[in-house]
């Protein structure tokens, strides 16, 4: 039987900024992930006549230099009403998106155990 020789070069650098860099492969691929649990939460939750808004949710994904982080979007002028009041006396508006904010605190929690 043949043996072949195979050097490992280990760059600790390199690697400590694979894991750990929130702008690094590893950290987008994380928000990507909980960018995607919110867009399901916030689409689930949202308040339907004609579907337009709820199928015209998107998400962003993007990086600053603090990080990595998510828009979740809907383009339609009326979207923001379903998310804050007008004025005072309006009723409770009906929120889709705080709600499914949360769900990712539940993922993150989940996985931590």
């Amino acid at each position: 039987m043949e043996t072949t020789k195979v050097r490992l070069d280990w760059n600790t650098a390199a690697l400590t900024d694979f894991l750990d860099n929130p702008n690094g492969e590893v950290g987008q691929h994380l928000m990507r992930e909980l960018g995607e649990v919110v867009l399901r939460g916030a689409k689930k939750r949202a308040l339907v006549r004609t579907g337009h808004m709820r199928d015209s949710m998107r998400m962003d994904l993007g990086t600053t230099e603090h990080g990595v982080y998510v828009d979740i979007i809907s383009p339609v002028p009326y979207a923001v009403y379903h998310e804050r009041k007008k004025n005072p006396r309006d009723r409770r508006p009906h929120r889709s998106l705080i709600p499914a904010v949360r769900d990712a605190r539940k993922v993150l929690k989940a996985s931590r155990v």
